[in-house]
C-alpha cells in the first residue's frame, strides 16, 4: 500500500528516538556549538608532505535541494576549483520529478547544468551516499544513476559501488552511517580497512556525525583516528555546518607521512539557506583543494603534499531569484558561542 503524501514525513526515521530529539531540538532553538575536544580552526594553507605532485582534487559539500532555484556560482568559487582535475561532492538526493514532502530530498535536472560552474561534467564525481538517496526508493535511484551517466557524470557510492578509483593510485571510499529510508540499494558506513587499495592513496568520503553540530563529538573524533591507520585522509559531510580540519602526525602505521581529517565540509548549496529562523545556519560550508603524488623520498608511496581550504556561503540573489555561492575567509558561524548563537550571527549577517 503506497503511503499517503501527508503522512511521508512522519515515515522518516533516519535516527534514533534521542537522536532524532536533538536534531529537532537544534532546527528549532539553533545549533550545537559544544566542542568536546577542544578543536580549532587551522591555517588554510597546510603543508603536509614533501611530494612531486601528481593531481590536484578538490572536494564540497552536500549538494542540497534546490527547489529548482538557480544557483550562481562566484568567479572566486570558481578559481578555487579551476586546477582541480578531479571535483568530488556529496550529491543529495535524486534528480526526479515526484512531488516533493520535507524532509524528502530532491533535484531537478538544473542542478546538472548548475554544478558545472565547479568543473565540467568529466571533471565532477558525485558521491550518492548519504541519509536521503533511499528517499524515492531504488528504482528512482537507478533511474538518477542512469540520468547522471548520460550527462558524463561520474557518481558512485551505492551498495554496488562503494569506491571509486581517481587514478590507478587514488581511491574514493565512501558509505552513509544514516539512511531517511530504508533501501537494499544503501551503501552502508563500514570500517574502511576492506575496501582499502594496498599501495594507493586511499581517502575516505563518508556520511557521518549529527546534524547542526559546529564541532565533532568525541566518539567521531577516536573514530576517525582509528580510520587512520587505514586511510591518508578523511573528507567528511552530514553536519550542515563546517567543521575544522586537522593535519595528524604520522603513526607507526604510516612513518613519516602526515593525513588529514576534514571532519565535514558542511552544505555547499542548499535552495532554502537564508537568514530566516531555521534556515540560517545551513549558510555556510567550507571547500578543499589538495596536491596529491608520490613522496620524494620514497616515490612508490603517495601522499597529500599541500591543502588548502575556504569557507562558501550560499544564500539569495540580490534580487531573490537564485542561491549565489561564494567563497570567504572567515565563517560568522565559527565565532558564535552556546550562549549567544542566534543574536551574534544576526550582528554579523
Amino acid at each position: 500500500m503506497k503511503t499517503p503524501l501527508w503522512l511521508r514525513p512522519f515515515t522518516s526515521r533516519p535516527y534514533p528516538p534521542r537522536e532524532a530529539v536533538g536534531v529537532l531540538w537544534r532546527n528549532l532553538v539553533g545549533p550545537s556549538f559544544a566542542n568536546p575536544t577542544g578543536l580549532a580552526w587551522g591555517p588554510q594553507h597546510l603543508a603536509l608532505n614533501d611530494i612531486t605532485p601528481a593531481l590536484t582534487l578538490g572536494f564540497g559539500g552536500d549538494v542540497m535541494s534546490m527547489f529548482d532555484k538557480p544557483l550562481v556560482v562566484d568567479e572566486a568559487v570558481q578559481a578555487f576549483f579551476a586546477a582541480c582535475d578531479h571535483v568530488v561532492l556529496n550529491f543529495e538526493g535524486v534528480i526526479t520529478d515526484a512531488p516533493q514532502i520535507a524532509p524528502d530530498q530532491k533535484h531537478t535536472p538544473r542542478i546538472l547544468d548548475d554544478v558545472q560552474a565547479l568543473a565540467p561534467a568529466e571533471r565532477l564525481v558525485l558521491s550518492l551516499a548519504n541519509n536521503h538517496m533511499g528517499d524515492y526508493g531504488e528504482a528512482a535511484c537507478q533511474a538518477c544513476m542512469a540520468l547522471l551517466s548520460q550527462r558524463g557524470f561520474r557518481h558512485f557510492g551505492v551498495r554496488s559501488s562503494p569506491i571509486h578509483d581517481l587514478h590507478p593510485m587514488v581511491r574514493l571510499i565512501t558509505g552513509t552511517e544514516w539512511s531517511n529510508r530504508e533501501g537494499r540499494h544503501l551503501a552502508w558506513l563500514t570500517e574502511p580497512g576492506p575496501l582499502v587499495k594496498p599501495g594507493a592513496l586511499n581517502i575516505a568520503f563518508p556520511h557521518w556525525g549529527y546534524e547542526l553540530e559546529a564541532y565533532p563529538r568525541a566518539s567521531l573524533v577516536e573514530r576517525a583516528s582509528q580510520w587512520l591507520d587505514a586511510v591518508d585522509a578523511i573528507v567528511a559531510h552530514h553536519s550542515h555546518m563546517p567543521q575544522p580540519l586537522q593535519v595528524v602526525a604520522p603513526s607507526a602505521g604510516s612513518p613519516g607521512v602526515k593525513k588529514l581529517v576534514a571532519y565535514s565540509l558542511g552544505d555547499l548549496c542548499f535552495g532554502l539557506a537564508s537568514d530566516r529562523p531555521f534556515f540560517w545556519p545551513y549558510q555556510w560550508g567550507s571547500v578543499l583543494r589538495m596536491t596529491v603524488g608520490p613522496l620524494k623520498a620514497q616515490p612508490e608511496r603517495w601522499a597529500i603534499g599541500t591543502a588548502d581550504w575556504r569557507f562558501v556561503h550560499c544564500g539569495p540573489s540580490a534580487d531573490g531569484q537564485a542561491q549565489r555561492l561564494s567563497l570567504h575567509d572567515r565563517c560568522a558561524l565559527t565565532s558564535l558561542t552556546p550562549l549567544k548563537p542566534r543574536r551574534a550571527w544576526a550582528a554579523r549577517a
